[in-house]
């Protein structure tokens, strides 16, 4: 829950408003991580900064003691509000009355305007009608919300979501949003039922793996989406887990008391299995792409849950290449946004497919300080940039996330710390999920707009060798809060002339 405190003084008496708001990687390998341990429980803060103030359009009106007879009844209240309407040149009617000598008016013809102007002009209404020497003071009639902190425990380690100027600005973006009805691909290693996830997953899924060793399930492709462990020695002589990771990070289960919280919590999951034992063929992947927004694929049943956003956090060297690239066409054409990790190998990403394809969204990895991650590609093909963190030095500094226990195969639910590109693109996927719900026919490059428009400027950092610009990084940090709210419906001003020239 976010407490936002507004002081100003009003003519003869000073008040006070305050405002309550709810918090609120050919074989294509996963990119390399480094698998940590998840940090102990931290408590919940109660107050986070949000910048979106839900907008009244009454105001409160007091009058002196000697003003008295003009709310006696309401007949009276309503020539004052008439009175009133002329002194300040706006619309002005009667709502009610009100105890100690007061009324509530409402101001006519204001709806339309984005937040910030309609909270504007209802406080200049209010400074002009206050300035009526009848009037003791007059203060915007504000909206107050429950105090409903988000309840994960574990939502305080997500710094990723919440740090000024280096998160994603998710709790603004709540206030908004939350991805409600949107349906999310997630184009990885498949899931587990993990507790703090499955509640959002559209099961069963597919499994898009038609080699028997790569796949590791005892069977090629089939309908079971669930991940059995990547291990591959001895490069990788441990499961990762990585599309449970990335899942969680899109849109756990949130205010459920358990674990962690998601960008997108209240949108759904597909899951789509492209990546197993070692790593998984292109021509899975593509195909998996194709179904999970609903195109055909020969001998796969239809999707009936086809998504908005795909989510890839994998890829590989070498150009984009015909199959991909159509894929992503048809994709694209349908309205479908693909978001996909730029890399891990602190290289120019246009040596790596698919970030280097045209028309998806390829995102760069920043660290708690907003620096460029020391891992993460860069280069002009990078659209925009979030937080991916840093493990190596200190566990918590990564992206805590949905994980399984199971060294090899699978175990008990676990949360844990990962470090990648592949953990900044699941950020942005959820961020576009929050768009397509306030929105209705979005469309892919439309969504970009919004997020590079709206997305904050890179911090200056002590070490320039890991410097984001918009040169390397993209157009800035993820701001899922300015994003939301830019998408907003209804900010085409429908404001009555006379409102038009007060905010002049």
């Amino acid at each position: 829950m976010i407490t936002t405190c507004q002081k100003r003084r009003l003519g003869k008496l000073a008040t006070s408003l305050v405002l309550l708001m709810a918090t609120f990687t050919a074989m294509e390998s996963g990119f390399a991580m480094e698998p940590t341990p998840s940090q102990p429980t931290r408590g919940v803060p109660e107050v986070v900064t949000n910048k979106y103030i839900p907008v009244t359009t009454r105001i409160i009106v007091k009058y002196v003691e000697n003003q008295a007879r003009r709310v006696e009844n309401q007949r009276a209240a309503r020539i004052a509000a008439w009175n009133l309407a002329n002194t300040v040149g706006a619309g002005i009617q009667h709502v009610r009355l009100m105890s100690g000598n007061a009324q509530v008016i409402e101001v006519v013809g204001i709806a339309g305007l984005e937040s910030a102007r309609a909270l504007e002009a209802i406080e200049t209404i209010a400074r002009r009608i206050e300035a009526d020497p009848a009037v003791e003071y007059a203060e915007p009639d504000a909206i107050m919300q429950i105090q409903q902190p988000v309840n994960d425990p574990q939502f305080g380690q997500q710094w990723h979501y919440t740090m000024p100027g280096t998160g994603i600005n998710l709790v603004d973006g709540w206030s908004v949003s939350t991805g409600n009805g949107v349906i999310t691909a997630v184009i990885d290693t498949g899931y587990r039922p993990h507790v703090d996830l499955a509640a959002n997953l559209l099961l069963p899924g597919f499994d898009f793996i038609g080699d028997i060793t790569v796949a590791n399930d005892g069977n090629g492709r089939d309908s079971d989406a669930s991940d059995p462990g990547d291990w591959c020695p001895p490069s990788r002589p441990s499961s990762s887990w990585h599309g449970t990771h990335v899942a969680g990070t899109v849109a756990a289960v949130t205010n459920n008391a358990i674990g962690v919280a998601g960008v997108a919590r209240s949108a759904k999951i597909v899951p789509v299995r492209v990546l197993g034992k070692c790593g998984g063929y292109l021509s899975d992947i593509v195909d998996g792409m194709r179904w999970a927004a609903g195109l055909s694929v020969p001998g796969v049943t239809a999707n009936a849950n086809p998504a908005q956003v795909l989510n890839l956090s994998l890829g590989g060297g070498g150009s984009c290449g015909s199959s991909y690239q159509n894929a992503i066409n048809d994709i694209v054409a349908a309205g479908s946004t693909i978001v996909v990790a730029a890399g891990n190998s602190n290289s120019d990403a246009s040596g790596f497919r698919p970030a280097n394809c045209n028309g998806v969204i390829t995102v760069a990895s920043t660290n708690q300080a907003g620096a460029r991650a020391f891992y993460s590609n860069f280069g002009s093909v990078v659209e925009i940039a979030a937080p991916g963190g840093e493990t190596h030095q200190v566990t918590s500094r990564g992206v805590l996330s949905t994980l399984n226990s199971g060294t090899t195969t699978p175990g008990t639910d676990s949360y844990a710390f990962y470090q990648g590109t592949s953990m900044a693109a699941p950020h942005v996927a959820g961020v576009a999920a929050l768009l397509y719900q306030l929105k209705s026919g979005i469309t892919p490059s439309q969504v970009l707009a919004y997020l590079q428009n709206t997305a904050q400027p890179f911090p200056g950092v002590t070490n320039p060798l890991y410097q984001c610009s918009t040169a390397n990084c993209g157009a800035g940090i993820v701001d899922a809060g300015d994003a939301a709210k830019a998408v907003m419906p209804g900010t085409k001003s429908t404001a009555q002339p006379w409102l038009k020239l007060l905010l002049k």
